[in-house]
């Protein structure tokens, strides 16, 4: 229990964070890859500084072969996850892409009990519990209908698990990598392959990196502070405590994040189903978080983590800046 007391704040920050990415997508007039691009390109940049600083404190020279090849699987994987899950969405209905690319806690408890490490039963039911609860939240969200039909539902569902699949490969090659690394030596570096990897895909598809407008600007500046920085930084930082299985099914609740910073920011009123489906995925959320981390990586304690968490606990119960 002291474990989540310690963590919770963190939980709240980076679910939050995270869910903040639908809000600020509405004020950029960009393509989705691009801010994509963006996001983990600023991410990297803003973080190697405290890479820097915390290799000098470890007296370490860097990632060895072992955490570079981790490193470089966990930053392709992202790059997969926000490009074929984006373009699922043009291709497939919402409900269906939301619901699949929401998998990934499935996926990696099924590798982790396919090696041995089987997750215990409450682990199972959380997951099983969330993932309901998403499907009545997204299909609610995209009943009244009368649109046209999805130009592709075949293509686009297979892309969403992919990018299920994606994100699942990133969660669990972060999770052994950070047993070695601190947080921001560890995000640093795979956010900047992603972003050179998202740079590829821009240069063979066409799709413009620049010749945006300020508005667009600052709606990603926001993303790289918000979603990536103490949004993904942070859930990377909990990869050490708390597993991938638990940190996947986490980002279950952005949904429910992000349907509640729209009510309050835009004063849209979330679809009944909401109301019926968001109690289940935080309660599927705060179950997975009373389990014992399933598949977590046996490692030394993280400094950066051991600080943010005492940074969490006293300042819990007042607001105050994130990240």
């Amino acid at each position: 229990m002291s474990t989540v007391r310690r963590t919770l704040p963190l939980v709240v920050v980076a679910v939050l964070a995270v869910s903040s990415s639908a809000v600020l997508v509405r004020w950029a007039e960009a393509p989705a890859e691009a801010l994509a691009f963006w996001r983990t390109a600023g991410g990297a940049l803003l973080l190697a500084p405290a890479a820097a600083r915390a290799a000098r404190r470890s007296g370490t020279a860097g990632p060895d072969r072992g955490h570079w090849l981790g490193i470089a699987v966990a930053g392709v994987a992202l790059a997969v996850h926000f490009s074929t899950w984006l373009a699922s969405l043009e291709l497939t209905s919402v409900a269906a892409s939301v619901t699949l690319v929401t998998t990934a806690p499935l996926m990696i408890a099924l590798g982790w009990a396919a090696v041995g490490r089987r997750p215990p039963a409450r682990t199972w039911l959380a997951i099983a519990v969330a993932l309901v609860g998403v499907a009545i939240i997204t299909l609610g969200d995209s009943a009244p209908g009368g649109g046209s039909s999805p130009p592709d539902p075949g293509l686009g569902n297979a892309l969403a698990l992919v990018g299920a699949g994606a994100m699942a490969v990133y969660l669990v090659a972060g999770d052994r990598v950070r047993s070695g690394l601190p947080t921001s030596a560890y995000a640093a570096r795979a956010y900047a392959v992603a972003a050179v990897a998202l740079a590829g895909y821009a240069a063979v598809a066409g799709i413009d990196l620049w010749g945006y407008d300020r508005t667009t600007w600052l709606a990603i500046g926001g993303m790289i502070l918000g979603p990536q920085l103490a949004g993904h930084t942070v859930l990377n930082l909990l990869l050490a405590r708390l597993g991938s299985v638990t940190v996947s099914t986490l980002l279950l609740a952005e949904p429910v994040g992000a349907g509640l910073l729209v009510w309050l920011l835009f004063a849209e009123v979330p679809p009944l189903a909401a109301f019926v489906g968001a109690p289940l995925v935080l309660g599927a959320v705060a179950l997975q978080l009373r389990t014992p981390a399933a598949g977590a990586a046996a490692g030394p304690v993280d400094e950066e983590a051991s600080g943010l968490s005492d940074a969490g606990r006293r300042g819990a119960g007042r607001p105050g800046p994130a990240g």
